[in-house]
């Protein structure tokens, strides 16, 4: 149980948080990163430079870095739009030419965000050093590329439709359509043309009532969902284990590809049952982590504390219930703590006068402690009780 997982966004669709990538490697073994340009910029202004690379040498973390953007070019003819999927990436600027190396365009953007020169670059190469560069285009996740194949789901009406009405759903300002909605898609050489009834106008009043207001609804997001999922399905396919992505485009790929992400669910709806039943009252490390409670450097010393957890971990059943072997290893009982106090006390005593006498003649001062440490075992609740729970509470 919990043996990989790759993120890649968070449930809102928003870039993956230092707390995030924080709870995640608290309860997996191996954790893939898929680092877009937002994800990274979001980090560097949370945890900084330095930290990200002392993550990023970590040996429960990988990574792969994407430049490339996936979008939904909309434009006119007549009063008619037509939209396409398309990858893009910066290019250059006016300012400073063409940049023709992903170091230079990493360095670029990065002094864009207000990081000094010679950090920006420092960080850069060292940066691409660890984190191999992966695309969207091309064949390297998809055989003719995620574009063509969104493009595919779309022409798929039914399933487009069916996309839709997740999306809608699950999107702020949406709302439940019936089996009256309307989608028809048109394929041209210049693009798709789609028609349909999903009452925007509706949705975006809506939106616009949110604190601050929501950007406006428009056709070519919610084709960008399924440009999305399709890309999230070959990421999922591509590296297995679990997959964390925006609950948008994971319900989206659920309608076709229920059993690809089901573990994933499971295990996600697990740790936070564990976290509510375990832990009431609690944040989770997400929370305190990326509200600032505690430090990213104060999570890497807890972690490092955290090896016989894992373990502990890795070793549960995925047919099992986490709470429920939590529950029963918690309260059950080795050999060694069903022995008598001064049975265990006379087998310490006799062990140690054999094999060292200085030791042994000291063993009456020490064998409280060993009787104590022997009698209790290891048992998971050390670890949440004894070191993350605080961690949590902030003691």
């Amino acid at each position: 149980m919990f043996e990989h997982v790759v993120l890649r966004r968070a449930e809102g669709g928003l870039p993956i948080s230092a707390g995030r990538i924080a709870e995640t490697l608290l309860y997996y073994q191996k954790v893939q990163l898929f680092i877009d340009r937002e994800t990274l910029f979001n980090l560097i202004q949370q945890i900084g430079t330095g930290r990200i690379l002392t993550l990023l040498h970590r040996t429960d973390v990988s990574a792969v870095y994407c430049e490339e953007m996936l979008a939904t070019q909309t434009e006119s003819a007549g009063v008619s739009q037509y939209h396409n999927f398309i990858t893009t990436r910066l290019a250059g600027h006016e300012n400073v030419g063409k940049l023709k190396t992903p170091a230079e365009r990493l360095q670029y953007e990065l002094e864009r965000q207000s990081i000094p020169k010679a950090e920006a670059k420092r960080f850069s190469k060292a940066f691409l050093e660890l984190v191999p560069i992966r695309k969207f285009s091309g064949n390297h996740f998809l055989q003719n590329g995620i574009t063509l194949a969104a493009k595919s789901d779309v022409l798929d009406t039914k399933y487009a439709a069916q996309a839709m009405r997740q999306a809608i759903a699950l999107t702020p300002g949406g709302y439940v359509i019936g089996d009256d909605m309307k989608f028809e898609v048109i394929d041209s050489v210049i693009g798709l043309y789609v028609f349909t009834n999903i009452d925007l106008n509706s949705i975006n009043r809506e939106r616009s009532k949110f604190v601050p207001p929501l950007d406006p609804l428009t056709i070519a997001y919610l084709l960008n969902n399924i440009l999305n999922a399709r890309a999230d399905l070959a990421l999922a396919s591509f590296y297995g284990g679990d997959f964390v992505t925006s609950a948008v485009t994971s319900s989206i790929i659920q309608l076709r590809h229920a059993e690809l992400l089901r573990r994933s669910k499971l295990n996600v709806d697990s740790r936070r049952k564990f976290t509510e039943v375990i832990l009431p009252d609690s944040p989770s490390v997400a929370e305190v982590i990326d509200s600032g409670e505690r430090s990213f450097d104060e999570f890497l010393s807890l972690l490092d504390r955290a090896a016989r957890f894992k373990d502990w971990l890795k070793a549960v059943n995925p047919d099992e219930d986490l709470i429920r072997t939590y529950m029963r290893d918690v309260s059950s009982e080795g050999w060694i703590q069903r022995l008598p106090v001064k049975s265990l006390r006379y087998v310490l005593t006799l062990a140690l006068d054999a094999t060292n006498p200085v030791v042994g003649l000291a063993s009456g001062f020490l064998d409280n402690f060993i009787v104590e440490k022997l009698l209790s075992g290891w048992r998971p609740n050390h670890f949440v009780s004894g070191k993350l729970s605080p961690f949590l509470q902030g003691h």
